[in-house]
C-alpha cells in the first residue's frame, strides 16, 4: 500500500469564510474538516467585531471546547468548537488552522449577533410643496428597508403606513430620503420612519411634525372666471341691441310720439323713405320734396329789391299755407334781370 503525503486541505467547503447568526445565550458550534496525510494539528483563534486584537483559543478557558478527530483510512481530520452561552463580547471572526509537516490550510467564520436593526436617525421634515412633505433619516445600522409612517393625532390612536418601500443602499451612503404625497393642505401632520431586517423591526424615536402646505392661486386666476361672464354677457347685449336696430330698419317704420294738443297724444307712423306710395294733398308738401326754382325765383321777389311795391305780396300775419302759394302763383313770370335792369 502506497501512502501519499500531503498538506491539509479543506474537505467539501464551497465558501473559505461562512457567515452565522446568533442571538445573545446561545451556543456556538463551529465544524471544520480536512483532509491531511499525515494527522495535523489544529489551531483556533478569535477577533472580536470591534476590535483588531487575535486571541489564541485554549480548551477549556472561556468556555470554551475543542474537539479534534482524525480518520487514517479516510485520512479524514475534524476539529469542533463549542462555546456555550455567547456573550456580546464574544461576537467576531473564528479561524482554525490545520497543520502538518506538509504544509498547513485555515478556515474562517465570522459569527454576528441576530438582532434588529438599529434605530433610524436625524429624522427631518420639509413641508415646502403643497399637499407633499420631504422625510429624510440616516441609517442606524443592520437595517434592509424602510417605511414611513404618519399620524394626525401624534401616533396616539392613529397611524398610516405609506405604500412605498425605502431599500438599503448599495453606494455605501446611509442618508434616505422620501416624499409622501396626496396629503391634506392646512393639516398637521406627524411622521416616523421604521427599519426592518429578517430579525425584527425598529421605530425611530420620536415623531417630527409640521402644517401640510396649499396651493397658492394668483389674483389673476381667481378674477378669469368672472371677467369671463362680464366679456360674454357685454358681448351678447351687443349683438342683441344691434339686431333690434336691423329689425327695425329692415321694417321700414318706427313708431314715435308727437304733441299736437297738450289734452291729446297719439302715435304716428314717419315715413323713412318715400317709397310707401302714398298720394300727398296739392297744399301739403312733403319735407323731402325739392323746392321748384321757378317758384322761387317770381318776379315779386325781385321788384321788391328795386324798390317797386307790388300788391301781391307775401302777408307775414298770414299763418295759412295757402297765403304763400296762392301770392306766388297768381304772378305771371316776367323776366327777373329785365325787371332789374328797368
Amino acid at each position: 500500500m502506497i501512502c501519499i503525503l500531503d498538506e491539509p486541505h479543506p474537505y467539501q467547503m464551497l465558501e473559505q469564510n461562512q457567515t452565522l447568526h446568533l442571538s445573545q445565550s446561545e451556543t456556538l458550534i463551529l465544524s471544520s474538516t480536512f483532509i491531511s496525510n499525515p494527522a495535523p494539528s489544529f489551531t483556533w483563534t478569535f477577533q472580536p467585531s470591534k476590535s483588531t486584537y487575535i486571541t489564541v483559543l485554549v480548551n477549556g478557558t472561556d468556555d470554551v471546547i475543542i474537539q479534534n478527530t482524525f480518520e487514517g483510512r479516510n485520512l479524514i481530520a475534524i476539529s469542533v468548537l463549542t462555546r456555550t452561552t455567547l456573550q456580546e463580547s464574544w461576537f467576531g471572526l473564528y479561524k482554525v488552522t490545520a497543520t502538518n509537516n506538509q504544509g498547513s490550510a485555515m478556515l474562517s467564520f465570522a459569527v454576528r449577533e441576530k438582532m434588529n436593526p438599529g434605530i433610524p436617525t436625524n429624522l427631518l421634515i420639509g413641508c415646502t410643496k403643497p399637499h407633499s412633505v420631504e422625510v429624510s433619516w440616516s441609517d442606524g445600522g443592520d437595517s434592509q428597508y424602510y417605511l414611513v409612517i404618519f399620524s394626525t393625532d401624534r401616533f396616539l390612536n392613529s397611524q398610516e403606513v405609506y405604500p412605498e418601500t425605502i431599500t438599503k443602499r448599495t453606494d455605501g451612503s446611509d442618508v434616505y430620503s422620501q416624499n409622501i404625497d396626496n396629503l391634506d393642505g392646512g393639516h398637521v401632520y406627524f411622521f416616523k420612519v421604521v427599519a426592518y431586517n429578517k430579525y425584527g423591526n425598529t421605530t425611530s424615536a420620536g415623531a417630527v411634525g409640521c402644517t401640510v402646505q396649499e396651493p397658492c392661486y394668483s389674483g389673476t386666476d381667481s378674477m378669469f372666471v368672472p371677467g369671463m361672464v362680464l366679456t360674454v354677457t357685454g358681448v351678447l347685449t351687443l349683438l342683441f341691441t344691434v339686431g333690434i336696430g336691423i329689425f327695425f330698419r329692415r321694417n321700414g317704420r318706427l313708431c314715435h310720439c308727437t304733441r299736437q294738443l297738450p289734452e291729446q297724444r297719439e302715435c304716428q307712423n314717419m315715413q323713412l323713405s318715400n317709397r310707401d306710395g302714398r298720394p300727398q294733398s296739392e297744399n301739403e308738401r312733403s319735407p323731402y320734396q325739392e323746392l321748384d326754382t321757378n317758384e322761387v325765383a317770381k318776379a315779386s321777389v325781385y321788384s321788391e329789391i328795386g324798390g317797386h311795391n307790388h300788391a301781391n305780396q307775401i302777408d307775414p300775419y298770414n299763418d295759412g299755407d295757402d297765403g304763400k302759394y296762392e301770392s306766388l302763383e297768381g304772378r305771371s313770370n316776367p323776366n327777373v334781370y329785365e325787371e332789374l335792369h328797368s
